[in-house]
């Protein structure tokens, strides 16, 4: 059970907490360096701008946006640090040494078609690195026009950084956790009409969890240039080289004859790592992503981009996975026997190769008819996925180990178990008009895709193909009714993609490409900006999603047919961000979710709520620049999430919790140098919880624990 101590939750309201927004540039005071907030997060506008040129507040879709500096503010280095203070994005299977996923509004999101990289479809299969990163855009709803398919809860866009147009040169250093350390230099600028933007980051990890330690190089590069007045050629590449021991989750404890856990232990230290064998080796990824651009401008309207990306991930996925129990009068799946005892398999699965390119064209403008002005968008896209495994895995029984008194067993690295080769070729042609007229607007758009999937196993049986083709719509009004104020209602809809795991032992059709479904939502929606920098938004929504479901099969195995489960996530969503004083502003950030099963095979779980989500959860966030000590900035974070229940079944409630996070800041300037001295401390009152349960697609069920108080200091000089 996580504490339930009042006091901090009191505190933490009083003192208010966290760093939300980044700061623009430095007003110089003798010595010291004082920063202003940058805009609301409502009066920015999305990368992603297959829509609209807009600012958020005049968009009818929810967003929320976090930037470089409160990256570097938080000292994150993982995507789920980074959105901490984003109550509608959770996290969905997210530990130390493996790939990050996240969930929107509920609905995890697709590990290919919800994850863009300056608007362009990537593969999240690759640990992230933030380096590179200006901001990180979550958007909330299908976003049919802005991405096509994909999973209904919304979608993230990594927004690179650009070239400066002043020199810039920053190096960092940090020691966090229990000794790790890192080195990041970010240098920018321009040379004539050729612009530069260079990250390189050295990182030599020991988090919190025993066992677990790892490294990470990476680089990158921006380089544009400006060819003429109108024309614009940009090569830009970033390369991920990160190897580090994965930490696994715990599970359900099963009692007496119970075939599958149903009791929720009390947390445990989030310092064991059960992937702890003397044969464990790490996770390793190496993943090179780019691009190549060309931007035109067609006149003082029209523009056109045209731009070919790919990405290539190499990974090694290595594990001592503890998973089930046999140890007991009767086997248990998913959890733990009671007394904590866990099986233990080998699994070794090398040299996975995963392949994307995109070639992507799109022209916008405006023109007029009448007393009706109109953007347009027409796009196309070509987006091609592979994934080669290789022919063989191993994931093999090697004993039974204990979550309380780990035991030392041997290896088995056998390759018996064969791995499925997927390829996903997708093509979409876009048009949107967003017509206004006074105070009103309309916004149409419309994607056609196909989808062609195929899928086989190393051997060439169970071999699948399909292709379907669709038509996504999306239609929203918009009305200012008064100065910095945005109603809207929307309708949108989205490509569901789903494969098989690759689970032999548990599924007849493991690895098979489903075919692909449409999911729907409507949202209402209000925003307003108020002068001075304050703002307030609030979205209601319904959304309904199609997945597939199982049925039992003679052998015990089960057959995963497309369509048949479905959601229903209805939801509301607010934010407010206020000025109260000079150098002080207050963030706060709030979600309720009702998200239930309303179709299923089993009969039994219709009603059920999603698991893994909960139905409440907020952020409040303070910012303080201290008037006598001009320079110093103090900031806190406070979390929230109600219980989140465990499992399709909701057999128990993962309980309550809250954390509390403070960090400071002071700058100061000797000579030209501009130095930044950063300090923090995440989770203040080391409160014990089980911060997330996910139930992943085969069916296992796993508990991870919230991080313990963690340290953090860094330097970093500017010039």
């Amino acid at each position: 059970m996580a504490r339930r101590d009042s006091w901090p939750l009191a505190a933490a309201l009083l003192s208010a907490p966290a760093l939300v927004l980044a700061q623009s540039e430095a007003a110089r005071l003798p010595g010291v360096v004082v920063e202003s907030a940058a805009p609301p997060a409502a009066l920015r506008r999305l990368e992603i701008n297959s829509l609209t040129g807009a600012p958020m507040a005049e968009t009818p879709l929810s967003a929320g946006v976090v930037d470089a500096e409160t990256i570097a503010a938080r000292g994150a280095q993982s995507l789920s640090q980074a959105v901490r203070d984003q109550p509608a994005a959770s996290d969905a299977y997210n530990t130390l040494g493996f790939v990050e996923s996240l969930a929107v509004r509920g609905f995890r999101l697709n590990g290919l078609l919800n994850y863009r990289r300056d608007g362009v479809p990537v593969s999240n299969y690759t640990p992230v690195a933030l380096y590179n990163r200006e901001a990180i855009e979550i958007v909330g709803g299908p976003a049919a026009v802005l991405g096509g398919g994909g999973t209904p809860g919304g979608l993230v866009n990594y927004r690179l950084k650009r070239p400066t147009e002043q020199p810039l040169a920053v190096l960092t250093a940090e020691v966090s956790e229990r000794g790790s350390a890192l080195l990041h230099g970010d240098f920018g600028g321009r040379v004539g009409d050729f612009g530069y933007r260079i990250n390189a980051a050295a990182l030599q990890r020991r988090p919190y969890p025993e066992d677990a330690d790892g490294r990470r190089g990476f680089v990158s590069g921006w380089f544009d240039w400006r060819v003429g007045a109108d024309t614009t050629l940009v090569v830009e590449f970033d390369y991920d080289a990160s190897r580090q021991i994965s930490v696994p989750g715990f599970g359900l404890l099963a009692v007496g004859d119970d075939s599958f856990g149903t009791i929720l232990p009390p947390p445990l230290s989030p310092r064991i790592n059960l992937n702890s064998q003397p044969w464990s080796q790490p996770f390793e990824s190496r993943a090179l992503a780019g691009s190549l651009r060309w931007e035109q401008r067609l006149g003082a309207n029209w523009s056109l981009r045209l731009l070919a990306g790919g990405q290539r991930i190499r990974t090694d996925d290595r594990i001592a996975f503890p998973d089930g129990c046999s140890a007991g009068p009767v086997y248990v799946y998913p959890g733990l026997c009671a007394n904590g005892d866990v099986d233990v398999y080998d699994y070794r699965s090398e040299d996975e190769r995963r392949r994307l390119a995109t070639f992507d064209a799109l022209l916008a403008g405006a023109a007029r008819t009448g007393a009706v002005t109109h953007e347009l968008r027409f796009a196309a896209r070509r987006t091609r996925y592979s994934e080669r495994l290789p022919p063989l895995q191993a994931y093999n029984f090697v004993g039974i180990s204990n979550v309380y008194a780990p035991v030392a067993l041997a290896p088995d690295p056998s390759l018996t178990v064969l791995n499925p080769q997927r390829t996903q070729t997708i093509g979409e042609l876009a048009a949107s008009d967003v017509m206004r007229l006074g105070a009103g607007s309309l916004w149409l758009g419309g994607r056609w895709l196909q989808v062609d999937s195929e899928s086989a196993l190393s051997d060439g049986s169970e071999a699948t193909q399909a292709e379907k083709r669709f038509f996504v719509p999306w239609a929203a009004l918009g009305w200012q009714p008064w100065g910095g104020g945005f109603a809207y209602v929307a309708y949108g809809e989205g490509v569901e993609l789903e494969v098989v795991p690759a689970r032999p032992d548990l599924f007849v059709n493991y690895g098979a490409v489903l075919p692909a479904l449409k999911s729907t939502q409507v949202e209402l929606g209000f925003k307003q900006v108020f002068a001075g920098g304050g703002a307030f938004t609030l979205a209601a929504f319904e959304i309904e999603k199609p997945y597939g479901d199982d049925i039992e099969q003679p052998d015990g195995r089960k057959l995963r047919v497309a369509g048949a489960r479905q959601s229903r996530h209805r939801g509301v969503e607010a934010s407010a961000a206020w000025l109260p004083g000079p150098g002080v502003r207050l963030e706060a950030r709030a979600a309720w979710l009702d998200a239930r099963t309303t179709q299923a095979v089993d009969p039994l779980l219709i009603g059920k709520r999603t698991p893994n989500v909960a139905p409440f959860a907020a952020a409040l966030a303070a910012n303080w620049q201290v008037p006598a000590a001009p320079g110093l900035e103090l900031s806190s974070l406070f979390t929230y999430s109600a219980g989140k229940p465990v499992a399709l079944q909701n057999l128990v409630e993962l309980s309550p919790y809250w954390q509390w996070d403070l960090a400071a800041s002071y700058r100061w300037q000797v000579e030209r140098t501009r130095l930044t001295l950063r300090g923090g401390v995440d989770n203040v009152t080391d409160n014990r919880y089980w911060r997330e349960a996910p139930t992943e697609s085969w069916g296992g069920t796993y508990l991870f624990p919230a991080q313990p108080r963690l340290f953090r200091l860094s330097i970093a000089a500017a010039w």
